[in-house]
């Protein structure tokens, strides 16, 4: 397992560099409102590409056998539904973009309708390399995505395609996607069409439609609801003040979930017990999102400052804030996990439901109040009311408590603190330029990580310790 996370941990960190190095010359080449146009339009389409995956690659994942027949079902399932959602994209492109008076996001809609198209030629491939582990051609397939996307959104945005340019760089991704997964997967009848397990398929579908469905709209919403009530711009601040915590969420939190749902699904297959494995993945995701995140809400401004530039100072304040729900929402992060593991799929749609309605509500009640500073504040209190909710549905599918919990989190807590409290000078009172004093908050971070990590005597240090052995057993060796 330690195998599978350093795998997956390498791939997410040279996305999350091959992103950054992208944001940081498309936020120079690319305006506000133009990013503002373009997070419109994916937000449309991302409602449909919600419902375009169908489950189908968690189902894939957590089956106990695999048949032929399954395969082929998955990927027909899977066909059917991208074309049909591809029409519905074509319908509905012109009329959203009148309602926001905004022609170039219908634009934005038809291009993306294009990745929507192509991917249940990539969805089975990347499920059955899940499955089987096999990490390393995962690595070579979204590396090769993330550079193409970077690649053409920084081209064509260079010769001034706006907006555009950023949904053609993720249509020439997801075409990199289908090509590469199928030249390294090692299953040559995926594309056979079938539906001999149709009904097995949707009744696993429709539960992780409805989560999918509502996760995308209370995900959008803010998008959707502040382009209609604060405007383009707002939009734009909005989406940069997001963006780098989303690529850090990524980078950490995307890259060890799919080792803990095979994880957990094999727990679930053989013991039916899956609260140790949970415990000790949110000891561990919140030893190291936590100080993460502490840390780029201190620095924030800086952050901002080198990654996108001085168009963008004004997200630096939303940004601050949206760390502080990003860290509360670690604690929920693996709601979907646990579900899918332990076959719970009915309790993950009615909890996202519940949880997206809610967060809807409260995005709403922001910008109506309170315009786009309101909104933000809203997204927070959002996060907390997940995290309350995301308790009450794990209790139904596990023996989880909330003394467990707090008992797993509270060494992090401690190490986040004492991270906060060592970094606080260097990030506020040291008189340089952003750039080294971003670069002085890093080094300091990781130096005071590694100490607090050792004096409260968190798990992690145990790895720490792991680690350290086999460098040295290696230098010793060479």
């Amino acid at each position: 397992m330690r195998r599978h996370l350093a795998l997956s941990f390498i791939q997410k960190h040279l996305q999350l560099l091959v992103s950054i190095a992208s944001v940081m010359i498309l936020s120079r080449l690319i305006s506000p409102e133009e990013t503002g146009v373009y997070s419109i339009g994916v937000a449309i389409a991302a409602l449909t590409h919600a419902v375009r995956d169908f489950g189908v690659g968690n189902f894939l994942v957590k089956e106990v056998e695999i048949t032929q027949v399954k395969v082929n079902t998955a990927f027909t399932v899977s066909l059917i539904i991208a074309v049909a959602l591809g029409a519905v994209l074509a319908a509905v492109s012109l009329p959203v973009a009148a309602f926001y008076n905004k022609p170039e996001v219908a634009n934005i809609i038809w291009i993306t309708t294009g990745g929507l198209l192509l991917s249940p030629f990539s969805t089975v491939n990347m499920a059955l390399m899940l499955r089987k582990h096999r990490f390393g051609a995962m690595l070579k397939v979204s590396m090769a995505s993330a550079i193409v996307n970077a690649a053409v959104a920084i081209g064509l945005a260079w010769l001034g395609y706006g907006a555009k340019s950023l949904a053609f760089g993720a249509l020439a991704s997801s075409a990199t996607l289908v090509l590469v997964s199928n030249f390294l997967c090692d299953e040559r009848k995926v594309y056979r069409l079938s539906l001999g397990h149709w009904k097995q398929i949707s009744r696993f579908g429709m539960h992780m439609t409805v989560f999918g469905l509502t996760e995308q709209l209370g995900g959008r919403a803010s998008d959707l609801i502040v382009g209609k009530l604060v405007g383009f711009s707002a939009v734009g601040l909005l989406s940069r003040a997001g963006s780098l915590i989303g690529m850090v969420q990524d980078s950490i939190i995307n890259s060890v979930m799919p080792v803990i749902l095979t994880g957990m699904a094999d727990d679930s297959r053989k013991s039916g017990d899956v609260v140790p494995r949970v415990l000790q993945s949110l000891g561990y995701l919140s030893v190291v999102m936590w100080p993460v995140l502490a840390v780029l809400s201190l620095s924030s401004h800086d952050a901002v400052l080198v990654l996108f530039g001085q168009k963008w100072t004004e997200a630096a304040p939303y940004m601050s804030l949206l760390c502080i729900g990003a860290a509360i929402s670690t604690l929920s992060t693996m709601t979907g996990t646990i579900c899918n593991a332990t076959d719970r799929a009915d309790l993950l749609s009615r909890y996202s439901t519940i949880n997206q309605g809610l967060r809807v509500v409260l995005i709403g009640l922001g910008a109506a109040t309170g315009g786009l500073y309101g909104v933000v504040l809203m997204l927070v209190l959002a996060e907390a009311c997940q995290c309350v909710l995301a308790f009450f549905y794990v209790r139904q599918a596990t023996t989880i408590s909330l003394a467990m919990i707090v008992q797993s989190c509270s060494r992090s807590f401690l190490v986040t603190v004492i991270v906060a409290a060592l970094v606080l000078p260097v990030a506020w009172w040291l008189t340089t330029s952003p750039l080294a004093r971003l670069l002085l908050v890093a080094a300091s971070a990781t130096v005071a990580w590694v100490f607090a990590v050792f004096v409260v005597h968190h798990p992690a240090a145990a790895e720490l310790r792991m680690l350290r052995g086999m460098v040295l057993a290696r230098l010793r060796a060479n």
